[in-house]
């Protein structure tokens, strides 16, 4: 067989047809360390996601058909999602959370059950949200590790028992040092690629499971 340039070029195009989609949803933490993702999975699946901030759990509630268009449904291998930040901050100086821990935990079953419908292939992962900077700095727009942990944990009892992946970032970063901070949430450059790397491991596996 003659190997020309337009039959590699070709096979190239059937290749990268051929290869699952990993679609990545989710805030400031999610868009840190999803570059790194897709370098890593370059070879083995399409990673997408949207160019915009996920924001809260509304947010991404309205977006997701929007968003639909960015992949194939159908070639999706795996979806992960994930909120939070936006969700428990208080914003404006409030007293209370953007999204109460009750709401936070039915928009999660929301957006599970809406990404269930329309990637249908897909394994679906939600993301924890991790921790704040543990040197105590925080933003205008307030809000704790120990609200954290108690929005994590309505969300894990609400997707209990359904097909889902906890990806637990939360529990991943959560003896990072005060140096591997860009600020009071956000991680350094370098932090962002362990985490990529960390998250990229799992998709192929879970992706591997799945072939």
């Amino acid at each position: 067989m003659e190997y020309t340039e337009e039959k590699i070029v070709s096979a190239a195009q059937d290749l990268e047809k051929r290869k699952k989609t990993v679609y990545l949803i989710g805030d400031s933490i999610t868009m840190g360390y999803r570059a790194v993702v897709k370098d890593v999975m370059s070879d083995a699946a399409n990673v997408v996601y949207p160019a915009e901030n996920g924001r809260s759990s509304q947010f991404v509630i309205v977006c997701l058909r929007g968003w639909s268009g960015l992949c194939d449904p159908e070639s999706v291998g795996v979806v992960q999602f994930n909120t939070g930040h936006w969700d428990i901050a208080h914003w404006n100086d409030e007293e209370i959370s953007l999204t109460s821990v009750e709401e936070y935990g039915k928009n999660t079953v929301r957006i599970y059950d809406t990404l269930r419908r329309m990637y249908p292939n897909a394994v679906i992962v939600y993301a924890t949200t991790t921790r704040m900077n543990p040197n105590g700095s925080n933003s205008v727009n307030f809000r704790s590790t120990a609200e954290i942990e108690q929005y994590n944990a309505e969300a894990k009892r609400v997707l209990a028992g359904k097909d889902v992946v906890i990806n637990d970032l939360f529990a991943y970063t959560y003896g990072f040092p005060v140096q591997d901070y860009a600020d009071y949430c956000h991680f350094k450059a370098e932090t962002n690629e362990r985490i990529g790397r960390h998250c990229a491991e799992l998709y192929a596996s879970l992706l591997e499971k799945r072939s």
